[in-house]
């Protein structure tokens, strides 16, 4: 079976849609969450070398 360029590009362009909805669906950790988790680890790695 034999595709034309326009049916392959609204494939690949569906492809890129789907992808791009599935990223912009996931939750983000906001920047103060991260901040948060690196003070609890270094805290951690700060009671291991105080003791």
């Amino acid at each position: 079976m034999e595709f034309s360029s326009t049916v392959l590009d609204a494939e690949a362009n569906r492809q890129e849609l789907a992808e791009r909805i599935a990223r912009a669906q996931t939750p983000k950790i906001p920047a103060t969450a991260h901040r948060h988790l690196l003070a609890q680890r270094l805290r951690r790695i700060a009671d291991r070398v105080d003791n």
